[in-house]
């Protein structure tokens, strides 16, 4: 289960980093005119919220715990390692320590991950 959860959890990161990178309307962000081509974006046009994928994150942390209390299967682990993975890749910006773009939070992120994995493999 452990290499389960931490190929989903790099994967998650990985694939989260690229379509941010890669869709995310920065130079419009927080206007009207935003043209983000990610879910976050899309949910920000819907809702009017200022939704970012650590909000997905504690909502799927909610959903994987609650699988998991109930019965620890490959779906659950692999949906704590996305939550968790979506919630460590956003930590250091929403707690105000820079730019989610800028190289200073891609290295804190990746920081962030080793460290979940090292006390992943610790319990495991």
């Amino acid at each position: 289960m452990i290499n389960l959860f931490l190929n989903s959890f790099f994967i998650t990161f990985v694939v989260v980093r690229v379509i941010a990178h890669t869709f995310h309307d920065r130079k419009n962000y927080g206007t009207n005119a935003e043209n983000s081509k990610t879910i976050t974006g899309w949910l920000r046009n819907k809702t009017g919220f200022d939704w970012h994928h650590i909000h997905l994150g504690f909502i799927l942390l909610i959903i994987s715990l609650s699988l998991i209390f109930y019965k620890i299967t490959s779906f659950s682990i692999m949906l704590l390692a996305i939550s968790l993975s979506l919630i460590t890749d956003q930590i250091l910006p929403l707690l105000n320590f820079g730019n989610y773009f800028s190289k200073k939070m891609i290295i804190g992120a990746i920081i962030l991950h080793l460290v979940v994995s090292f006390l992943a493999i610790m319990i495991s």
